[in-house]
This record gives structure tokens, C-alpha cells and sequence, in this order.
């Protein structure tokens, strides 16, 4: 029988309702891990990635929240722990997007994007570093974007976010090191789930004008995100911290 890479770990991960999040919940219970899955305002989607966590055997629960008031992470963290009992890894993958022109960026937008994309993720992070700094041990993983490292017209508050994601992920490794608590950031690239599929099924010719820029010759998929994010939290990888970690392809484009 296989070995589980994570097999008796306290796990949560935000953004669980679909996507990248969902699917790196349910890789992480076919590890072994115990799960909080922490969604928004979909409790179907979010039930069924509970579900998908159960059926490998592990204990599972979850519940939505709203990111938009970023407090809310550091409840949804706390929750967690009570339910699992302790908290080995903190997945914060909870994000939104807003791809316009400055010009037409509106002030609540504006608000909702840093709320969601960034400081949800230190309410969390902070919740998390309460019970992980007690054992000495601990993972956060940090889902960034290659938006945070590459710039793009028209994508500015979007970049803003995920860039800050980035230095948030270094600052925390290096002041969280001595504590045993690993810190690092995955920054996908173009995967076929959430906005992207959408504009796949929208747009005729999108798939073929954004492959052209991926020297793979495809875009991504959430079961590579959660393959990588497995591995980045895993104890196999133990002397890796305030890493971005880019999976794109090789994209030569954002």
C-alpha cells in the first residue's frame, strides 16, 4: 500500500468551494489529511467538495464565509482548528479577479480586491501562526499568481494584490523560520477552471490566441496545482520557505 504524504495532518483550505481550492482539498484528503474546507456563498459547490474529502476517509467539514470583510480569515481559521483539533497546514486560496482599466476601477472594487486577495489571507495566516507557533511546526502555502511577478496593462489592482501576496509569503518565512514554520507562495498560470473556462466557452478564439504564448502548448489544470501544492507542504520538502513557486507552463505572457 502507497504511503500518504499526508497522512494524519490537520489541514484547512479557503477558497475549497470549486477550482483549485476544491481541488486541492480533495488531493490533500487522499493524502490523509483531515480537512476544514473553507468556502464562500455557494454551500452546494462547498458541500460537494466536503463530500469529495469524506469519501477518502478522513474527517471533513467546512462552511462558507464572506472574504470581502478579510476578518472573516482569521474566523474561518479559528473554526478550523476547533474542528480538527490543531492545524498542521493553511492553504489560503480564497482570491477574486478584476481585470479593467484604472480608469474604470471603482472604489468599492477596489476595497473588495485587497480585502479578498490579500488581507484575508494575514487574518488567516495570523489565526494559523496562534496554534502553529505552540508545536514548533507548521505549513502555509499562499496562492499567488505569475500576476504578482509579471505586470499587465489593464490588470493593475489584480497585480497589486497578488504581488503583495508574494512579499507577504517572503517577510512571513523569514520571521516565522526560527518558529518551524515553513512559509511559501504556488503562482499558477493560465488553469482551465473558474474565469478561464468561462472565456474558453465564450470566446471562440481565446484558447488558441493564449496557448500561443505557453510553450507547453495547453493551459493548466487545478489537478496540477494540487499535485504541486502537495508537495509543498509535504515533509518531503522540508527545507523550503519563502519560495514562489510559478506553474505555467513556462507562459511567456501573464
Amino acid at each position: 500500500m502507497t504511503e500518504k504524504k499526508l497522512e494524519s495532518k490537520k489541514a484547512i483550505v479557503t477558497g475549497s468551494s470549486s477550482g483549485m481550492g476544491a481541488e486541492i482539498a480533495a488531493r490533500f484528503a487522499a493524502e490523509g489529511a483531515d480537512v476544514w474546507a473553507v468556502g464562500g456563498g455557494n454551500q452546494e459547490a462547498l458541500n460537494e467538495t466536503i463530500n469529495r474529502c469524506t469519501a477518502s476517509g478522513v474527517r471533513s467539514d467546512g462552511k462558507g464565509y464572506d472574504f470581502s470583510k478579510s476578518e472573516q480569515g482569521g474566523i474561518a481559521v479559528k473554526d478550523g482548528v476547533k474542528f480538527l483539533g490543531g492545524l498542521d497546514i493553511l492553504v489560503n486560496c480564497a482570491g477574486t479577479r478584476n481585470f479593467k482599466p484604472i480608469l474604470e476601477v471603482t472604489d468599492e472594487e477596489i476595497h473588495t480586491m485587497f480585502e479578498v486577495n490579500t488581507k484575508s489571507f494575514y487574518f488567516s495566516s495570523r489565526e494559523a501562526v496562534k496554534t502553529m507557533s505552540q508545536q514548533k511546526s507548521g505549513d502555509i502555502l499562499m496562492m499567488g499568481s505569475i500576476s504578482g511577478h509579471r505586470a499587465r496593462p489593464e490588470r493593475t489592482l489584480y497585480c497589486g494584490t497578488k504581488a503583495a501576496v508574494e512579499l507577504l509569503t517572503q517577510s512571513l518565512a523569514m520571521e516565522l523560520g526560527p518558529l518551524g514554520i515553513r512559509v511559501n507562495c504556488l503562482a499558477p498560470g493560465l488553469v482551465s477552471s473558474g474565469r478561464v473556462k468561462t472565456k474558453i466557452q465564450e470566446e471562440k478564439d481565446y484558447a488558441d490566441r493564449r496557448i500561443k504564448g505557453i510553450p507547453l502548448g495547453r493551459f493548466g489544470d487545478p489537478v496540477n496545482i494540487a499535485a504541486t501544492a502537495v508537495f509543498l507542504v509535504s515533509p518531503e520538502n522540508e527545507f523550503m520557505s519563502g519560495s514562489i513557486v510559478s506553474v505555467d507552463g513556462a507562459s511567456m505572457t501573464g
